[in-house]
C-alpha cells in the first residue's frame, strides 16, 4: 500500500494508536487473517495483537469469523470509516446540545454567585514577560477610558517590544486613554513628536520626578486596577477586580489630574 504515514494521521484521527493502525492496514492488505499471522508479519507478539484486534472489534473495525475452531480476523470496507465518522459527529452534536441545556439552566445560578461575590476582590498576579503582556492586553476588553500612571523610561527599557505590540492593538479599538506620566526628558521627547499612540491616546500630565519617583505602572479600567513592576529582574503584575477598590484609585487619579498643570 505504499507510505502509510498518511494513512496513519488519518486513521489517528479516529482514535487509533500506532499499533492499531498497523494491525488494520495489515488486515486490508490480507483480507483476513489469524493473530499468529499478524503477529509473525508485523514482528509483534501475539497477545499484543490480539488485544489491537478486540480493541478493533468493539470500535466496529474490524469482524471476527470462527471456521472449524479457527478465529480468522478481517477489516470493514474502508467506506464503513465514513459511516463512524459521521456517526461520532451526530453524537458530539448530540453531546454539545445536551451540554448546552444544561448549561442553560443552571445559568441563573452562576450570574447570582458572580453577584454574590462581587464585594470579594479578585486579584491575579503574573509574572515574567508573558504576564506582562496578560496584564495589558486585558485592558483592550475595557468598556470605559483608561486611566494610567506610567514612568516611560522604565516601560522603554523592561518591556518595549511588548508595549509596542499592545499599543498597536489598542489603536485598533475604540478604546481612548489618558495618563499621567513621569516627568523626564526621554518622556518628554517621546511625546512631543505626537506619533506615540494618537489614535487611542487622549491626553497626558506630568508628574515631577524628583518629587515624586516611581517605576511601576498603573491602569484604572472597567473596574479594575492593574500594576505592573518595571524592573527586570522582578517583573510582577497585578490585577485586581472589585468595585470599590476601583472607585477609589479612579477618584485619586480624577484628583491628581484635576491639580496638575495641563
Amino acid at each position: 500500500m505504499g507510505n502509510n504515514s498518511f494513512l496513519n494521521e488519518v486513521l489517528a484521527k479516529l482514535g487509533l494508536g500506532d499499533k492499531d493502525c498497523k494491525v488494520f492496514l495489515a488486515l486490508l492488505e490480507r483480507r483476513e487473517a489469524r493473530a499468529s499471522e499478524l503477529a509473525r508479519h508485523l514482528k509483534l507478539p501475539r497477545t499484543t495483537i490480539q488485544n489491537v484486534l478486540l480493541r478493533l472489534e468493539r470500535q466496529g473495525l474490524v469482524s471476527l469469523q470462527e471456521d472449524l475452531g479457527i478465529h480468522k480476523f478481517s477489516a470493514v470496507h474502508p467506506e464503513t470509516l465514513l459511516h463512524l465518522v459521521k456517526a461520532q459527529n451526530r453524537e458530539k452534536v448530540l453531546e454539545l446540545e445536551k451540554t448546552e441545556s444544561e448549561l442553560a439552566s443552571v445559568l441563573p445560578q452562576i450570574v447570582g454567585m458572580l453577584h454574590s461575590a462581587k464585594a470579594i476582590p479578585q486579584v491575579r498576579f503574573f509574572r515574567g514577560l508573558d504576564g506582562a503582556r496578560q496584564v495589558l492586553y486585558d485592558t483592550l476588553n475595557s468598556k470605559t477610558e483608561l486611566k494610567d500612571f506610567a514612568n516611560i523610561d522604565a516601560m522603554f527599557e523592561v518591556i518595549k517590544d511588548i508595549n509596542d505590540d499592545y499599543v498597536c492593538e489598542r489603536e485598533k479599538t475604540s478604546i481612548s486613554k489618558r495618563s499621567l506620566l513621569l516627568d523626564t526628558a526621554f518622556a518628554r521627547k517621546i511625546y512631543s513628536k505626537g506619533k506615540y499612540s494618537p489614535k487611542s491616546h487622549k491626553g497626558y500630565k506630568w508628574i515631577p520626578q524628583a518629587l515624586y519617583p516611581f517605576v511601576i505602572e498603573m491602569n484604572i479600567y472597567d473596574g479594575r486596577v492593574s500594576y505592573l513592576t518595571y524592573i527586570k529582574e522582578d517583573l510582577v503584575g497585578v490585577i485586581i477586580e472589585n468595585e470599590h477598590i476601583y472607585q477609589m484609585h479612579n477618584s485619586m487619579w480624577n484628583l491628581i489630574w484635576d491639580l496638575l498643570p495641563l
